[in-house]
C-alpha cells in the first residue's frame, strides 16, 4: 500500500525527486566555489609605549575601526606593547584609565587623531599628565633598516620633561665617556642611532649639567634558541635595533610613586630577520 502526501504524489516518489534535487545542488555549490583572497589595506606597523607618569595602567583604543588597529591592555607606566599592522591615513585614538568599574574606565585620558603612512613603523608615546588633563600622542619614528654586518644599532629617546645626556658603554664597570654617545636630548626628542659591535652594552643617562648619572641600564641578551629558530633581538644579535627610553621618576601620591628615581628601558625597534634571513 502506497502513503501519498495531500497533494496526491507518493511520498516514496516525492522522497526521491528531493533527493535528486538535493543533489544537483550540491553539485552545482561545488561547481562554483571560488578561492578568495583577503583584502589588506596599506598598514604602518604600530605600538603604544605608556610615558604618563601620575596614573595608574591604561587601555589604549582605536576608535574609527576594530580590524588593523593597535590595542593596549593594562598597560603600566614606562610599558609598550607589540608592534600592529594599522590601516593607514587619519586614525582616532581614545586613552582610558584601566579599570572593571565603568565610572572610571569610562572617563577619557585623551581623545585624539593622529596621521599614519603606508610602509613606516612608529611608536605612539603618550605623554603629557592625566591629572592635568594634557595627555598626548608623540610620534616616533622607529628605523627597520638594518645595521651593518656584525653590529647593533642603539638610539636614546628622552621621554622626560628636561634635557638628558646618554653615554653607551660595554659594561657597568667602564668608565665614562669623555663626551656624551647621545648628547642634550630634548625633551621628547630622540637621538640618532649609534652603530656598535654586537656584544654587551649598558646605557647610563646623566644631568647634561653636573654630569652625574641619574639612571643605567643593560641592554637585554637574546634568549637561547632551538635549532632552526631565526635568531631572536638582541645586543649580541647583528641586526637588531634599539630605542632606550628615559623615564621620569613617579609622581608622589600617584599609582607611580614606587618609581623613585629615573629610569631607562630598553626597546626593540627591529628583529635581526626583519628583513629576512
Amino acid at each position: 500500500m502506497s502513503v501519498y502526501n495531500i497533494s496526491g504524489v507518493p511520498l516514496m516518489r516525492l522522497s526521491r525527486l528531493v533527493m535528486l534535487c538535493a543533489g544537483a545542488v550540491a553539485v552545482n555549490a561545488c561547481g562554483s566555489d571560488k578561492v578568495t583572497t583577503p583584502s589588506i589595506p596599506p598598514v604602518a606597523q604600530v605600538r603604544f609605549i605608556n610615558a604618563v607618569n601620575d596614573t595608574g595602567a591604561l587601555d589604549m583604543r582605536a576608535m574609527d575601526q576594530i580590524a588593523f588597529s593597535p590595542v593596549a591592555n593594562n598597560l603600566a607606566y614606562r610599558s609598550g606593547t607589540v608592534y600592529f599592522p594599522t590601516s593607514v591615513g587619519s586614525r582616532h585614538f581614545r586613552v582610558f584609565p584601566t579599570s572593571t568599574n565603568i565610572a572610571i574606565t569610562s572617563q577619557i585620558i585623551d581623545d585624539e587623531s593622529v596621521t599614519l603612512t603606508a610602509g613606516t613603523r612608529v611608536t605612539l608615546l603618550l605623554t603629557g599628565s592625566a591629572r592635568a588633563k594634557t595627555a598626548k600622542f608623540v610620534i616616533i619614528s622607529d628605523d627597520t633598516q638594518a645595521p651593518p654586518a656584525g653590529s647593533i644599532s642603539v638610539r636614546m629617546v628622552n621621554a622626560s620633561t628636561g634635557a638628558v645626556n646618554g653615554y653607551l658603554v660595554n659594561a657597568p664597570a667602564d668608565p665614562l665617556p669623555g663626551s656624551a654617545t647621545f648628547a642634550n636630548v630634548a625633551s621628547f626628542g630622540t637621538s640618532s642611532y649609534v652603530d656598535k659591535t654586537a656584544g654587551a652594552a649598558q646605557l647610563r643617562a646623566a644631568d647634561p649639567t653636573s654630569g652625574t648619572v641619574t639612571a643605567s641600564a643593560t641592554g637585554p641578551a637574546a634568549p637561547a634558541t632551538l635549532p632552526g629558530e631565526f635568531p631572536p633581538a638582541g645586543v649580541g644579535s647583528s641586526g637588531t635595533k634599539f630605542s632606550v627610553y628615559y623615564f621620569p621618576a613617579g609622581v608622589a601620591g600617584s599609582p607611580t610613586a614606587a618609581v623613585t628615581t629615573p629610569s631607562l628601558i630598553w626597546f626593540v625597534d627591529r628583529n635581526p630577520c626583519d628583513g629576512g634571513c
